[in-house]
């Protein structure tokens, strides 16, 4: 998030000082492009980035909902298939019952990440469209408000006053430009990188596959092997997707993997105990 951040500022500056007419404001958005870009290469560095990030901003949030999603997938279904392996010795539940539930769970489990992708998706679009109109109106109605704002958000950042004030009213003679630099700077909303529909899309056939893990050695057979090959890939897969989330929390991989490779023999003995006390008291 913080790199996405700085690369937009980059962009923004770079395309301020390109279109200033005055020299000074075209020195201090020069400027501030070469702090924005410094922090950026620091900050690509420390997470194992290559090249200059903000021409790539896009990325993190789609493999973001391919590991979120699968990972909610792997975990609830593992936990699903583990709780039936419970029961089955007091119910008698073949491995027939063990593979209908699963499905079921994997197609119940993706659809509901699925749509909560998309309506999380909408609603914060539908709330980023309405500060955005409110920021377009305040432009419109009190102009030398909305410059006295872009001025000091400059001064924050170090411009001299005078240069910072000429930026401000550079940008004040474009309404648009403004109200792009006031989006970004005050409101603190980037580009939109995708769509509802494509972040529930993504959410949910993520999680599926996750889901279906657990659940697959079963297609091939119903014996013992079945279920220790199940836990096997499970478990292998639960390390692998906390080994991916360091991606993005900055954690070291090995304990990344571990955290969830005890949280999914967690969520499978729970299950396990779970399905195994219902069928004893039903």
């Amino acid at each position: 998030m913080l790199l996405e951040e700085e690369g937009r500022e980059v962009k923004s500056y770079l395309r301020l000082s390109h279109q200033s007419a005055e020299e000074d404001a075209r020195s201090a958005a020069l400027r501030l492009a070469r702090e924005s870009a410094e922090h950026a290469g620091s900050l690509a560095g420390l997470s194992g980035a290559a090249g200059e990030p903000w021409h790539k901003t896009g990325a993190g949030g789609l493999l973001r909902n391919l590991v979120y999603g699968f990972n909610d997938g792997l975990t609830a279904n593992f936990g699903l298939v583990a709780g039936m392996l419970g029961a089955q010795g007091n119910l008698n539940i073949s491995g027939h019952a063990v593979v209908v539930a699963g499905i079921a769970g994997m197609v119940a489990d993706a659809l509901s990440m699925g749509s909560s992708g998309y309506l999380a998706a909408k609603s914060e679009r539908e709330v980023f469209e309405h500060e955005i109109a409110m920021e377009r109106e305040e432009i419109r109605l009190m102009p030398e408000l909305e410059q006295e704002e872009l001025s000091l958000l400059y001064q924050a950042k170090g411009v001299p006053e005078e240069q910072a004030k000429e930026m401000a009213a550079q940008l004040m003679l474009d309404p648009e430009r403004a109200l792009e630099e006031q989006v970004r700077e005050e409101l603190k909303i980037g580009e939109a990188n995708t769509t509802p529909l494509r972040e529930g899309w993504i959410t949910g056939v993520s999680t599926a596959f996750g889901a279906f893990i657990p659940v697959a050695p079963f297609l091939l057979s119903t014996g013992p092997g079945a279920i220790w090959t199940s836990l096997a890939v499970s478990m292998t897969a639960h390390f692998g997707v906390g080994a991916a989330r360091s991606f993005f929390t900055g954690r070291g991989v090995i304990r990344s993997g571990l955290d969830m490779f005890v949280v999914g023999l967690g969520v499978a003995g729970v299950g396990y105990l779970v399905g195994e006390w219902i069928t004893k008291l039903l």
